[in-house]
């Protein structure tokens, strides 16, 4: 197997995972967005009943109907919709995170295969090995990544790696 071949592979496989987190991510809010009213339904019907059985009067308490026109510090509705909110919120920014992934991994698997391709372009010829990575390796994008593009010793560095490995 060739190392342009296992580059390629390579790239493949960033491909598809990059399919996948971006799939999990959309199956993620579509199935939030379709389940977000029947939890909301239920949400309110839950706290209705909770009003509802400690606004009922007890027969044991009745001296204390006074006490009873106190109101909590906060409202139940507001509570069940905030934490509602809160929890789709929360759902949106994971996916965010799964679709950051899936773009690194795209950038990943078309630096692989521009790679690849300075590689089978090059052949022998390391001095056009610089030059085919600066035409074909797509510049690094995302936030994730540090270097801005290779530099002239991983470039040496990677030509010696291949003239060995072509030797053998």
């Amino acid at each position: 197997m060739t190392l342009e071949l296992s580059l390629r592979r390579k790239a493949a496989k960033a491909r598809m995972f990059a399919i996948l987190w971006l799939s999990l991510a959309v199956g993620i809010l579509v199935g939030t967005y379709i389940s977000l009213p029947s939890a909301a339904g239920r949400t309110i019907n839950a706290i209705n009943t909770i009003t509802e059985n400690s606004t009922a009067p007890d027969s044991v308490n009745s001296s204390e109907g006074a006490n009873s026109d106190k109101k909590p510090y906060i409202s139940l509705p507001v509570f069940a919709l905030t934490t509602l909110i809160l929890g789709v919120f929360a759902i949106s920014f994971a996916c965010y995170l799964l679709g950051k992934v899936a773009f690194i991994e795209i950038e990943s698997a078309e630096r692989l295969r521009g790679i690849a391709d300075a590689l089978c372009i090059a052949g022998n010829n390391f001095e056009q090995l610089e030059k085919a990575t600066d035409l074909l390796v797509p510049k690094n994008q995302s936030i994730a990544s540090n270097s801005k593009s290779l530099s002239t010793d991983d470039l040496k560095g990677l030509a010696e790696i291949i003239k060995n490995i072509r030797s053998v």
